[in-house]
This record gives C-alpha cells, structure tokens and sequence, in this order.
C-alpha cells in the first residue's frame, strides 16, 4: 500500500494500527454462537476455594500439576463455580475470567505468576500452540453472569456439573449460565485426578469423581437458595459415567443428564461398580448423544460393546437423543469456542453450535418436567425434535419408559 506523502508519523501510525486490527478481526472469528434467549433472572456467579478435608491429595510437581508445600499431602482441593438466580443489572464476566480459573485448580494457592504459568500451558495443549487470535477473541468475549451478583430471594432446584476428564470447571459455562437464568442452581468443580491434575481411565478415578459430586450436593445444602429436594447431577463424557455412579448411591439425585457420558462407552468399567446396578436405577436419565460412529470405527478404535447399561435402565424413564451435527467434543462449549476451524466438515460451526443450543433447551425442558414437575417440560420432550426447531432428520430421540410394574 503506497501511504498519502502529506500523512504525518502518528496518523501513519494510527491507520496501520487499525488495519492490523482490522486484518485480526477478519482472520479470527468465533466458532461459538449460543442461540438460546436468557430466562426470567439474571445470574450470578461465585468462585469457591473449598477443600475436602476427608480425602487426601497428594501433589506431584509438573506442568498443570504444581505441588502444595513440596509434595506433602493435602486435602482435596475443590475449586468451586456456582451460577445462581440473581437480581438483574451489572456487567458479565469475559471468557477470560473464567480461563482464570485454570490456573488454580489444583494449588488454590497459586502466584499470579504461577497461574499465568498454568494457564498458558493449559492453552498450548489444548490450541497447539495455534489460533492465537481466535483464543484472543475469546477471552474478549462477554458472558451473562456477572461476579457475586445479589441472589435472587426464593428457593431454586439444585444441578451438580460434572465436567470431562482432567477438565475444568467452566467447560460448559454457557449452559449454566443458561439453566441459572431460568431458576437453576449450577455447582461444578473441575475434575482433578488423585494426585495431580489427571484422571486415569479406570473405576477408581471415575468414583473419585462422584465423590466430588457427592461432597457439591453436601455443599449445596449450605446455599440458602437451595432446594435440596430437587437435585440433578449432569455430566459431559467421564462427568457422565461419574454422575451415574454418583446417583447409585445418593439418592437425593432425583435426575440425571449425561453429554455424551462415557457410561455408554465403558461398559466394562462401570459393571465393576456392584452397587450401580442398572435395573435398580428409577432415577430419569436424558442422555444427548454424538452422531453413531460406523461399525468400522467402533472395531478399530475397540470400542467396549460388552454390554449397555442404559437399555438395562428398566425402571427409570430414559431420553436417548442421537444430534447428528455433533461429534464429542462438540458438548462442551469450551472447546468449540477453542476448536479448528479446518475440522469442521459435513456440519458447519454453525450447525454445531445451534445443534449445542437445541441440546441446552432440551436439558432445561427435561429439568423442568422432572425436578419441576413441568407438564410442558415433559411435553417438550415427547415432540418430534423438528417441532422443537431442529432441522430434518438432524436429531433423533428414543424415549424408554420405566416399567411401573416392576
């Protein structure tokens, strides 16, 4: 580009600045866009340092997993979110807040400097190193829940989060913030392994998990808005194996949502847990499913077809919904707003993200008729989903009723 000869250095200056500007904004743009209007209540948001002083933890030094007092054991950390009804009014948080909380998941104690540290380790590992300016963007970004908003006065059912293995808390802010706007409670912690920031793939780990559940539903009777007689626990991937077993032991979880949960994948794993038996389960289950992967796949990634405990959920009311525009990682909105764009293939960013906003309403619609006891909630859920707005043949559901009888 040839400059105009009379432009001065400073007005040089500024035109290059905004075409840089202009040039970033054009190359980097959001992948995520949350479709679904706010309910009635505005929402808060609270970030917890709790600690379970009943199990211990002991760290290990390494990146994302920095040791508390030179590897002596701790109890268990528990970084806590919860999103709440609050009073309207107040600036939202950006995307970058809850980054934030990457840095002290596992040392509540963490420097600045340490926790940028994390934080920048966390990035790397999960962009590559690469689309720096689409996680610029994000950061940027604003969400509805603004910090230590005035709790809306009333009493609210309960859902405990349960995120993805080894993931953070926040993973799924936008369906919190979304179910905290229509009179939900929302309590996650992220999942942290027994002694680091990793979980390993096994029963242990996965009971570890649903533990910390257990421990957020004891928190919950704490909260003031809490109604403690309507609790769900929801759970994407590993969180949806751990809710599971969670629930087979707590029975003041009256629901349950699995994203993908990993009960469907880990057949094997789960039937070692002898108390979680799957005829013995009345709890209500929806689970979203990702788009059936071919035969082929399933063999040669060895895939555990030993068995399926949702068919086997004979007394509960089970909701089984196949999104055809979503693959697993699609269920957490953290990392669409994070993912390749050059991943994106048969569906669109687009697609994806509306299919991810249809997910949430069927989640709210589904807490609705079962905490709430909502005749339009279950309504919801009996309509073919093109009636609930999803495009043609994008979405199946498969609804198994329990049998009363038995």
């Amino acid at each position: 580009m040839n400059w105009p000869t009379e432009a001065s250095a400073p007005v040089r200056a500024v035109l290059l600045g905004f075409l840089l500007c202009a040039a970033t904004a054009a190359q980097a743009r959001s992948l995520f866009t949350f479709s679904n209007p706010a309910g009635t209540h505005g929402v808060g948001v609270r970030y917890l340092k709790q600690v379970d002083r009943t199990r211990q933890f002991t760290p290990q030094r390494g990146m994302l997993a920095r040791a508390f007092s030179k590897g002596k054991a701790q109890g268990r950390p528990m970084q806590t979110v919860v999103w709440y009804p609050a009073e309207k009014g107040g600036r939202g948080v950006t995307y970058d807040e809850y980054l934030q909380l990457v840095g002290w998941e596992t040392d509540l104690d963490a420097s600045p400097r340490e926790q940028a540290r994390t934080i920048d380790a966390w990035l790397q590992m999960v962009t590559e190193g690469k689309r720096k300016e689409q996680v610029a963007l994000e950061r940027r970004g604003r969400m509805w829940a603004v910090r230590d908003a005035v709790p809306k006065a009333g009493k609210f059912p309960v859902v405990i989060y349960a995120p993805s293995i080894n993931n953070t808390a926040f993973e799924n802010a936008d369906i919190a913030e979304y179910l905290a706007s229509h009179g939900y409670i929302v309590i996650a912690a992220a999942s942290v392994g027994l002694s680091s920031r990793w979980i390993k793939k096994d029963l242990m780990h996965a009971e570890l998990q649903a533990d910390d559940i257990r421990f957020l539903v004891d928190f919950a009777r704490t909260l003031p808005q809490a109604d403690m007689t309507r609790v769900a626990a929801a759970g994407f991937s590993w969180g949806g194996l751990s809710n599971v077993l969670a629930a087979a032991k707590d029975e003041r979880i009256k629901a349950l949502v699995c994203l993908d949960g990993a009960v469907r994948y880990f057949n094997t794993i789960v039937s070692q847990a002898k108390y979680a038996q799957p005829a013995k389960l009345r709890t209500p289950l929806l689970f979203l499913a990702q788009s059936p992967a071919s035969m082929e796949a399933n063999i040669r990634y060895k895939e555990d077809m030993s068995g399926s405990f949702i068919s086997d959920m004979v007394n509960a009311d089970v909701y089984l919904l196949t999104m055809y525009p979503m693959e697993h990682v699609h269920f957490g909105s953290a990392y669409i707003r994070l993912d390749d764009p050059a991943e994106y293939k048969e569906y669109t960013p687009e697609e994806v993200s509306f299919a991810y906003s249809l997910g949430a309403r069927y989640i709210l619609n589904f807490l609705d008729g079962y905490l709430k006891n909502d005749p339009l909630g279950r309504a919801y859920l009996s309509n073919r989903p093109v009636a609930n707005g999803a495009a043609p043949h994008s979405m199946r559901m498969e609804y198994m009723p329990a049998k009363r009888g038995r």
